[in-house]
């Protein structure tokens, strides 16, 4: 076999194996994220907060009691390893059937948002 046709079929083998390896981690990345995030809550008495992961970036929803408790979350979440981003959408019970959906924390946006 020539040199170059066994460049071309090592480097086609490479592609498929990282293009395997690519769409079977990031499930699996997903899968434990999101493991590791409800049991956080669920240690923290924090069942309120609904957790959905898009690859490594965590969207946290549901009505928050408080301040203090959407804080919190916030931060615990913050706090797991692997985590890209967390994003607030957290409503604010504010009485009975009252809800807004603005941001929970008084910096709006830019605390809402972790980059590492």
């Amino acid at each position: 076999m020539s040199r170059g046709k066994t460049l071309l079929l090592g480097l086609s083998g490479f592609v498929l194996i990282l293009a395997l390896a690519f769409y079977n981690g990031t499930e699996k990345i997903e899968q434990d994220l999101k493991l590791r995030g409800e049991t956080a809550l669920a240690e923290n008495k924090l069942q309120w907060v609904s957790l959905e992961i898009d690859g490594r970036n965590l969207h946290l929803r549901g009505e928050a009691p408080s301040n203090k408790m959407a804080d919190q979350a916030l931060h615990l979440l913050e706090a797991l390893e692997g985590v890209n981003r967390v994003i607030d959408e957290f409503t604010m019970l504010t009485g009975k059937d009252a809800t807004t959906t603005l941001p929970v924390d008084a910096a709006a946006w830019s605390s809402s948002i972790k980059e590492r």
